[in-house]
């Protein structure tokens, strides 16, 4: 999934925390699931309905939680990459 910048006012950003706190959710959570609602209310552009299978959502998921936690691995070039496989 690509990543998004928000760019929130400070009224909208305090709005989050506090429904971060009564909600026990992270922030990050709390947008990620009103983008999701968002998304199920738009259609789908034919040809992409395998992106937006819960299966494919699930490993998008999974994904950025290991971007997040710094689950990642960095190379220089393609044989780098190649290199660190065996």
């Amino acid at each position: 999934m690509k990543a998004i910048s928000l760019r929130l006012e400070l009224a909208q950003y305090e709005r989050l925390r506090v429904l971060s706190f009564v909600t026990r959710k992270p922030i990050s959570q709390i947008i990620r699931e009103a983008i999701d609602a968002h998304l199920e209310q738009q259609p789908i552009k034919p040809g992409q309905e395998w992106f937006w299978t819960a299966e494919w959502q699930a490993a998008e998921r999974e994904a950025e939680e290991d971007l997040a936690a710094g689950r990642v691995e960095t190379f220089d070039d393609d044989a780098d990459f190649l290199a660190s496989l065996v």
